[in-house]
């Protein structure tokens, strides 16, 4: 291999997955390596896996198959697969993967370095952004203890661990010193920062003091478990204003019986409470959540009234997803499994409510003068992807810009005159 071997990483899974991608790639760089290559011309091929769900797992197996190819073109390139499966099932994967030259799990980056034929350097933290570079995800914890029954995170990432608010401000700093605009802070379990710590640091705090930061124009909170979601926290949200007005609550029921088996901590009025609360405190507050559906022993009832209450409390986004029953969760040995069929049939029953819901509240913003960041162009240079304050990136719709002398990164005034499905369409306020 050559001394400044060529590099290819895919990514997969969340947003978590990337920051360690990105970690990864600026290690690779700073040792010599040249990354960024089409797998085609790369020396390595690098494959950050997602083994959270079995669907994750599919996926993971099917882009190493694809990579499989490039080996059986050229014998000397080298398939290396890292990340979330390989700390679930690296065994397994030795037997299935036999092509795949080198397996490695979390917290095993310098090996990785080592492997492409690189000599690490010390790890200063630094990324290789994968995002649009006015935009990122920043990581404020790792880990989780509240060992939902149905969730293997706590299996791959380990327990709760809050990072350093020094470091966390020092690396915000340095990303918004690079041209970020945007930070989205991401764990686990991000209301629950600071609570392993000795001295006070909530999540409120750390947010207050991120935002802080100039020239730093917009600040979302992801992964939001609502059992830990304060009234300060709430406050905050309400005083910051570069804070956006966006909360994402991973709810995933709203049945108490559902709940409690689940270990959520929470219950239904309580999260209804909260809801009442962000949109009190905070009028025009966008709320995205998630549900899984086809949880052992769900009935159809139950499952009927988590539908009405979603009619009802009409959430801005909505992801759902039918229960994984993974092996080692205490719930996949639990009795009354629901049949795949009709958690499937469950989901899409949902996601037709949901639409409707979307594309309502959708027509509804017609008219509104509002604030979009650009993103990027489409086919046609003048036709541009931005987002407003109550979309994330990735996760959620767009918004359609159309305008001469436009660019990446840009904020922008602009007025909203008509929707396509789930995005919304804009132009600028002259």
């Amino acid at each position: 291999m050559s001394s400044h071997p060529t590099i290819h990483l895919a990514s997969l899974g969340c947003a978590k997955n990337l920051v360690d991608s990105e970690r990864l790639l600026a290690r690779l760089a700073e040792a010599g390596g040249l990354v960024g290559a089409p797998p085609e011309e790369a020396d390595v091929i690098l494959v950050n896996t997602c083994g959270f769900i079995a669907s994750a797992k599919r996926e993971s197996m099917e882009v190493i198959a694809e990579y499989a190819a490039y080996k059986k073109a050229d014998p000397e390139t080298r398939i290396f697969v890292m990340g979330c499966l390989v700390e679930r099932e690296r065994e397994a994967l030795r037997t299935d993967l036999p092509f795949v030259d080198g397996f490695f799990g979390l917290g095993e980056q310098e090996s990785i370095v080592e492997a492409c034929g690189l000599s690490p350097e010390e790890d200063d933290g630094a990324r290789l952004l994968l995002t649009p570079p006015h935009t990122a995800y920043l990581r404020i914890s790792d880990g989780c203890d509240n060992r939902c029954t149905y969730c293997t995170i706590p299996l791959i990432r380990g327990p709760f661990r809050s990072r350093d608010p020094e470091v966390i401000l020092r690396e915000a700093g340095d990303l918004v010193a690079s041209g970020v605009r945007e930070l989205n802070l991401i764990g686990q379990d991000t209301t629950a920062y600071g609570s392993d710590r000795s001295s006070a640091y909530p999540i409120d705090r750390l947010l207050r003091e991120v935002a802080e930061i100039e020239p730093i124009r917009w600040l979302r909170l992801l992964y939001a478990h609502p059992a830990h979601f304060t009234d300060d926290l709430i406050q905050a949200f309400a005083e910051v204003p570069k804070l956006c007005p966006y909360v994402d609550l991973p709810l995933q029921h709203l049945d108490d019986e559902i709940l409690r088996r689940m270990g959520r901590r929470v219950t239904q009025a309580e999260s209804l409470r909260l809801i009442e609360a962000l949109r009190s405190a905070v009028p025009g507050i966008a709320i995205r959540t998630t549900f899984i559906l086809g949880f052992p022993g769900e009935t159809e009832t139950q499952f009927e009234a988590l539908m009405a209450l979603v009619e009802r409390t009409r959430f801005d986004h909505l992801g759902v997803f039918a229960y994984s029953q993974e092996p080692e969760t205490p719930a996949a040995n639990f009795p009354d499994q629901v049949p795949e069929t009709e958690r499937v049939r469950r989901v899409d029953e949902m996601m037709r409510l949901q639409q409707e819901i979307a594309f309502a509240k959708n027509r509804e913003r017609v008219g509104m003068q509002t604030e979009v960041m650009l993103d990027a162009h489409t086919n046609d240079p003048q036709l541009w992807i931005g987002r407003t304050s109550i979309q994330a990136p990735d996760v959620d719709s767009v918004a359609f810009v159309r305008g001469d002398n436009l660019h990446a990164g840009q904020f922008l005034d602009v007025r909203i005159v008509d929707v396509d499905g789930y995005d919304l369409v804009a132009e600028p306020v002259a």
